[in-house]
C-alpha cells in the first residue's frame, strides 16, 4: 500500500464549513431591541453566519449560541446543545432569574464603550440639570430670579458600582472638576477616585455625597439596598440618581425622604415595574425626574464585533470574554 496522499486544502475548507453549519446563532430578543438590526450588522462582519431570529422551532438542536434579553422563563429549554449565552446588555439579572437557565452553559455580557459613553452622558446631564435647577426653570419659572445664576452648592459625586460603566462615569466627572467617591463590593483602586467597599465604606459614600449615583446590578445583596435606613444616612440635600436596577431602591422610602426634604430630588431611569404605570406617584412628584429606561441602550453596530469575537472564540475553543460570575450575579 502506497503512502497516503495529503489532504487538499479545498477538502479541509469543506469539512470546516460543514462543521460550522451545525453551529447557529439565535437572536432571542424583544422586538424593541431590533434583532433584525443586530443580524444585519453581524452578517456584514461575516456573511457566512447562519442567524435565526425568534424561537427556533424546526431544528433547535442546531443552535449552540444565543443572544438573549429579559427572556421569558423556560425560553432556552429547547436548545439542548447550547455552548454559550450572550446577554444583550450590561446587566444580567433578568437572565439569571430564569429557573430553567442551563447552569453548565457559560454566560457573557457586553462591555461596550458606546454604551458607557451614553450612560456617562446621561449621568452628567442629570447632575448638571439639578445643580443648575433646570427642572425648576421649566416648572416654576416665576421662582427663578431674572439675571442671577441659580447654582446649587456641592461638588462630590458618589458612585455605587465601580464596574465598566461606573469607571467610565468617574473619569468624565473627574475631567469636569468634580470630586468622585466610589463604592464597590470588593476593594478597587482607581486613579483620583476615593474608593470604598464594605458596609462601613457604603456609609461613608452615602453620608458624604452631594450627588449619589446607583449603577448597582440586582443581586440578593443589592435588592432594597437603598431603603429608609440607608437613605437617612445620606447627606441632607443630596440628589439621588438611579440607573442601575429598580429593585435596588425602596420606592416608598424615597418618597418619604423627599417629602421630609432630607433629599433635594431624584432622577430615576429604572423601576420595580416597567414600563412605569401612568398613575405612579413618581410621575406626579415635583422633586422626581422620570426617564423611560433610556439612560443607555445597546447599539447593534457597536456591539456586533464583540459578539462575533466570542462566537469565534467558542468555535475555536478559546476562552470567552466578559464572563458572568454566577455566584456574584454579575
Amino acid at each position: 500500500m502506497g503512502p497516503i496522499p495529503p489532504i487538499k486544502e479545498e477538502l479541509c475548507f469543506s469539512i470546516d464549513l460543514k462543521k460550522s453549519e451545525k453551529r447557529m446563532i439565535q437572536l432571542l430578543l424583544p422586538e424593541h431591541m431590533q434583532p433584525q438590526e443586530l443580524r444585519k450588522e453581524l452578517l456584514e462582519l461575516d456573511p457566512g453566519l447562519k442567524i435565526g431570529i425568534g424561537p427556533e422551532k424546526e431544528s433547535p438542536e442546531k443552535v449552540e449560541f444565543v443572544v438573549i434579553w429579559n427572556q421569558p422563563h423556560g425560553t432556552l429549554r429547547p436548545y439542548r446543545n447550547l455552548k454559550a449565552i450572550c446577554v444583550y446588555g450590561h446587566g444580567v439579572d433578568s437572565a439569571l432569574q430564569d429557573p430553567e437557565l442551563p447552569q453548565e452553559v457559560p454566560i457573557f455580557r457586553l462591555a461596550d464603550q458606546t454604551m458607557a459613553l451614553w450612560m456617562s452622558e446621561y449621568l452628567l446631564t442629570a447632575v448638571l440639570m439639578h445643580r443648575r435647577q433646570m427642572v425648576m426653570h421649566i416648572r416654576e419659572p416665576e421662582n427663578i430670579p431674572w439675571g442671577r445664576t441659580v447654582r446649587l452648592e456641592g461638588n462630590r459625586v458618589g458612585i455605587l458600582g465601580l464596574g465598566f460603566l461606573g469607571q467610565d462615569a468617574a473619569k468624565l466627572f473627574l475631567k469636569l472638576g468634580f470630586e468622585v467617591w466610589g463604592w464597590s463590593r470588593s476593594p478597587k483602586t482607581l486613579a483620583d477616585v476615593s474608593c470604598f467597599h464594605g458596609n462601613e465604606g457604603l456609609d461613608e459614600v452615602l453620608s458624604n455625597s452631594d450627588f449619589l449615583i446607583s449603577l448597582l446590578p440586582l443581586t440578593s445583596e443589592t435588592e432594597n439596598l437603598l431603603d429608609l435606613k440607608s437613605m437617612k444616612k445620606m447627606k441632607k440635600g443630596a440628589y439621588l440618581i438611579n440607573v442601575g436596577r429598580g429593585k435596588v431602591l425602596v420606592e416608598e422610602a424615597l418618597i418619604q425622604m423627599l417629602d421630609e426634604s432630607h433629599l433635594s430630588g431624584a432622577c430615576l431611569d429604572v423601576f420595580r415595574q416597567e414600563p412605569l404605570p401612568q398613575n405612579h406617584i413618581f410621575r406626579k412628584h415635583p422633586k422626581i425626574l422620570v426617564t423611560p429606561h433610556n439612560s443607555s441602550s445597546t447599539p447593534a453596530k457597536s456591539v456586533a464585533p464583540q459578539i462575533l469575537e466570542n462566537y469565534k472564540n467558542l468555535k475555536q475553543d478559546r476562552p470567552l470574554k466578559n464572563l458572568v460570575d454566577l455566584r456574584r450575579g454579575y
